[in-house]
């Protein structure tokens, strides 16, 4: 979820009332993970706008949402109005968007193969020590998930999550599946996990 990109205002006073509206609103996830909206609005002095319309921030879609719902400020309306469209009203009259979907469960069966190409079997301690420190694993889901590499946290896409990356790195196998059983994710969704050496590849899938 990309977002809008920038948001601008020409008028200090309209920036002004908008940022100490911003700066009391706290948004909490299904894993109370906590985002404060202040601190995505750029601090400004009424000075900064004396030759016209500058930018006051840069949202994520998830973020953009919130404003939808609960911000009255009319020029941040009018942006998110002319960047999404007919979306606008969808995302306007969702309920509970940061809610966890009923399908979303942690502890689920994983299933570990070999992808094609594979030339050595998977095994539940895969140490090794090559030059420079022990392997990483990359993982990336071939579904439309992404990951939050501070929250630790793997998320659809359809789920008002933050999230920056599209890869979670593993030193071992024993981690990762550790890792996996504490994710909430819903069965079905498949994963590629990618080793250092040519020929380490495998597909997880969650059942």
């Amino acid at each position: 979820m990309a977002g809008i990109d920038k948001t601008y205002c020409s008028n200090y006073a309209e920036y002004k009332e908008f940022k100490d509206w911003a700066n009391k609103q706290v948004v909490v996830f299904f894993d109370y993970h906590v985002e404060y909206v202040g601190s995505w609005v750029w601090e400004y002095e009424e000075n900064d706008f004396s030759n016209g319309e500058i930018p006051i921030m840069n949202t994520p879609t998830w973020l953009d949402i919130y404003l939808i719902q609960n911000c009255k400020s009319k020029f941040v309306l009018e942006r998110m109005k002319e960047v999404y469209g007919e979306d606008f009203e969808i995302y306007k009259n969702l309920k509970r968007p940061y809610e966890l979907p009923k399908d979303y469960k942690q502890n689920r069966k994983i299933v570990i193969r070999p992808a094609k190409g594979c030339n050595f079997p998977f095994k539940r301690r895969m140490f090794k020590k090559p030059i420079g420190g022990k392997t990483s694993w990359w993982l990336q889901c071939n579904d439309n998930f992404w990951y939050n590499d501070k929250t630790k946290r793997w998320v659809g896409g359809d789920l008002i999550y933050p999230h920056n990356t599209n890869t979670s790195t593993h030193k071992t196998t024993k981690s990762l599946i550790r890792f996996l059983r504490k994710q909430y994710l819903p069965k079905g969704i498949t994963f590629n996990l990618i080793g250092r050496y040519v020929g380490e590849d495998y597909v997880i899938e969650i059942k």
